[in-house]
């Protein structure tokens, strides 16, 4: 088997070498070793775990929290000619048994699971029948209450691990300090996992960590030349829109993308082809993108921690050439992130109010707790109620934390519907219960759940989507298709104060989690020391030298008199310029030529005009 691997890695991927710690991971797989990897982003998780079963007999079971990068995957897959099947987000029980029957005789190899559908009674039994030859568990940061993204469905997967009897586990992440590695070999139970920890280290990539008073100018500057491949972060919706159309206005070609955009995936299109080159995105993006040649990732807000902000940079440059990674902070900016960190944790009277709207949304009441994942639509929730998009998605994450509930995404429409007449010969079934049901349907656009309708006037999904597409081709009713972004599932009755008590008293450890993280990117952002050692020691690993290249170390290797000396030979030549001038073509950024003109101005070296220039003395 181990000496096939290369022929495997040739036939599917058309590489002929393993990336370093990829190897090592596919061996302890095939020598059925529990094992832990940690790659850097970009570093070829994927491969650990879809290379080793396409050498031996039976099925591959993936866990990841992202339902997107899920069906990526799978498309890939069955590309490379690989049976695949996605298995998340809602599914009618019978849907769901059919797709259970084709993993277990329809030849399939990896079967793709979230983490909340692996704890279905149902599919824990099933799969504990079939042939399973791995278990693979994909942002294995997500089991740790120390990891940045904790999602606690992630710790009851060791529910269908100990289903599987002696099946080999291979969890995997780009982010794990040694206090998450512990507690996710400890939650999954592994049996002396061997640990493969490939560098954190991206040398190809420059760390620049830049004192600004003009935000808006440094990432122009950072951005250049213009047409650079390049993802610029920013904190808000609102603040990646302005920003995007400000950097178009200075003649950069920019597409903003947020959870709320519409046309997602043509923003996207338009970047891969570099139509667009920049996004200017929150954290939303980035997650499941494969291009190799982004050059320039730039931070115009800081991130909510380290882990974070090295995922967002491992963005850059994965085809190994030089890139740059840009952190601006600007005086106040420690204010900002710990409002933004403070903001996170609701109140409890948010989390109340949120919690008894989300009831009366999907009519739960009192006592009751509904079996299904149900389809949610954020915007329009918040609409509805007049609720903050932010503090209620943050009062969602903190639900989901105390395990009321469970948050999945996933791309299913929701109908928008209006019948035209009230006596409709044919779809009798199902019309029927529609007008039976959903009040003031023949008046106006009414937005229906079809896998609920489904079910509840028994003619099944597929049937109910043929119903709708046949009532609008034959003139009996109008339809609109609205996107449904998540899903949610209840996980205990509802009990209002009660069912909120524990996510209550665990308000304050939570709060004082997220100051960890916020302290320690503030410790980063503001360090007198090698950004790269700085950054490395947090994941635990020794850096004992300094990298040479990042912008502090640069700063130390540039005196400022030779700076000075720069300075005074370029104003020598001309009557007066600006800093914008003087930035063009240096080899010294701009930060530090602003700070070396402050000290010549205070010498009296030089004289600052009224527009802005300088001139030598």
């Amino acid at each position: 088997m181990k000496s096939g691997i290369y022929d495997v890695l040739k036939s599917h991927w058309n590489a002929s070498e393993f990336r370093p710690g990829q190897k090592e991971a596919i061996t302890a797989v095939l020598d059925n070793k529990d094992c832990i990897v940690v790659l850097p982003t970009g570093g070829g998780k994927s491969l650990c775990y879809q290379l080793p079963p396409l050498t031996k007999p039976g099925l591959c079971i993936v866990i990841s929290p992202l339902i997107a990068l899920m069906s990526d995957q799978v498309e890939s897959l069955k590309k490379k000619g690989v049976r695949a099947i996605n298995l998340s987000g809602p599914m009618l029980e019978d849907d769901l048994v059919t797709a259970l029957d084709n993993c277990k005789f329809g030849g399939f190899k990896f079967v793709y699971l979230s983490p909340e559908r692996a704890q279905h009674p149902l599919v824990q039994d099933r799969l504990s029948e079939m042939q399973i030859c791995l278990l693979a568990i994909d942002e294995a940061h997500c089991i740790s209450k120390w990891g940045h993204d904790f999602r606690p469905a992630y710790r009851k997967i060791i529910g269908l691990k100990n289903k599987l009897s002696k099946t080999p586990t291979i969890a995997l992440t780009a982010t794990a300090t040694k206090r998450v590695k512990e507690d996710i070999c400890k939650t999954l139970e592994l049996a002396q996992p061997t640990q493969i920890t490939n560098s954190f280290d991206r040398p190809n990539i420059e760390l620049k960590v830049l004192k600004t008073t003009n935000k808006l100018e440094s990432i122009s500057e950072a951005l250049a030349p213009k047409g650079t491949p390049a993802i610029v972060y920013a904190g808000t919706r609102k603040s990646v829109e302005i920003l995007s159309t400000r950097l178009n206005n200075m003649g950069h070609r920019t597409n903003f993308f947020h959870g709320g955009a519409l046309n997602k995936e043509k923003r996207i299109v338009d970047w891969m082809q570099e139509k667009t080159p920049v996004m200017v995105a929150t954290s939303a993006f980035g997650m499941g993108i494969d291009k190799s040649n982004v050059k320039r990732v730039v931070h115009a807000t800081l991130p909510f921690s380290m882990e974070q902000y090295y995922q967002e940079i491992g963005r850059c440059s994965r085809d190994g050439s030089v890139a740059k990674a840009t952190l601006l902070i600007e005086d106040g900016d420690d204010q900002k992130l710990w409002n933004s960190t403070t903001a996170s944790i609701p109140s409890v009277e948010d989390i109340k109010k949120t919690y008894k709207h989300l009831c009366h949304y999907f009519d739960v009441a009192y006592g009751e707790k509904p079996n299904d994942i149900l389809v949610f639509n954020h915007a329009l929730f918040c609409e509805r109620y007049e609720l903050k998009h932010r503090t209620t998605y943050h009062v969602l994450k903190v639900l989901e934390r105390g395990q009321l509930l469970t948050l999945t995404q996933y791309n299913r429409p929701k109908t928008s519907l209006k019948l035209l007449r009230k006596h409709i010969k044919h779809e009798q079934v199902f019309v029927d219960y529609l007008l039976r049901n959903i009040g003031g349907i023949t008046n106006r656009f009414q937005e229906i759940y079809l896998d609920k309708i489904a079910l509840k006037s028994g003619v099944g999904l597929s049937s109910a989507i043929e119903c709708v597409k046949q009532l609008e081709k034959q003139g009996d009713a109008e339809l609109q298709q609205l996107h449904a972004d998540s899903g949610i599932m209840f996980h205990i009755p509802r009990e209002d104060n009660i069912s909120l008590m524990p996510v209550l008293h665990q308000l304050n450890t939570l709060r004082e989690e997220k100051k960890l993280l916020a302290s320690a990117i503030w410790a980063y952002a503001t360090a007198n020391t090698c950004f790269r050692k700085k950054l490395l020691n947090y994941f635990g690993e020794t850096y004992k030298k300094k990298c040479g290249s990042c912008s502090s170390c640069v700063d130390e290797k540039t005196p400022m008199a030779i700076i000075i000396s720069y300075l005074k030979e370029r104003l020598s030549r001309e009557d007066a310029l600006s800093l914008e001038q003087l930035s063009q073509d240096a080899q010294f950024d701009r930060t530090q030529l602003a700070v070396a003109l402050d000290e010549m101005c205070a010498e009296e070296m030089v004289i600052q005009d009224t527009l802005n220039q300088y001139k030598l003395i």
